[in-house]
């Protein structure tokens, strides 16, 4: 699966790179169980590398999960306060028909993550079976932001 902007994003004097990290059950131990019916994971970090800033500017996933993610200071990129807890979780298949993705910001530049910072993965299983998340993938699309002299 490929993630194309669909709307263009202002040229920034830094140097810039394209970046997916992707999550599976070959990178993250949470990835090799199941998660039964109703069950709810917390706090799943998700490790970024620590040689630059990362922008996140969607998440795509594969599987039935419903999830939320938390930027490293903490912010859901989604509801999370609702009365009903299933409803703070974002199945993202309902979002797009083939290729799920969900854009955090719409018209904006993007979340902007430090070096080396942690988001944190919620997930939610109400599909009414047990999910193998063998499956399961989780992919930040986004770009590597790396210092020059004229960005300082």
């Amino acid at each position: 699966m490929s993630y194309r902007p669909q709307f263009p994003f202002k040229r920034s004097p830094c140097l810039e790179q394209r970046c997916m990290y992707s999550f599976d059950a070959t990178n993250l131990p949470v990835f090799t169980g199941t998660l039964l019916n109703g069950q709810i994971t917390s706090r799943i970090p998700l490790h970024l590398d620590k040689d630059s800033e990362f922008v996140l500017r969607a998440v795509v996933t594969q599987g039935p999960i419903s999830i939320r993610l938390e930027t490293p200071g903490g912010d859901p990129l989604g509801d999370s306060d609702n009365a009903q807890v299933s409803t703070n979780y974002n199945l993202p298949t309902e979002y797009c028909s083939s290729v799920a993705g969900v854009v955090p910001l719409e018209g904006g530049e993007g979340v902007e993550s430090p070096d080396g910072a942690n988001y944190l993965l919620y997930m939610y299983n109400g599909t009414g079976r047990t999910i193998n998340l063998n499956t399961c993938v989780v992919n930040l699309h986004g770009l590597k932001r790396y210092p020059s002299e004229v960005c300082r």
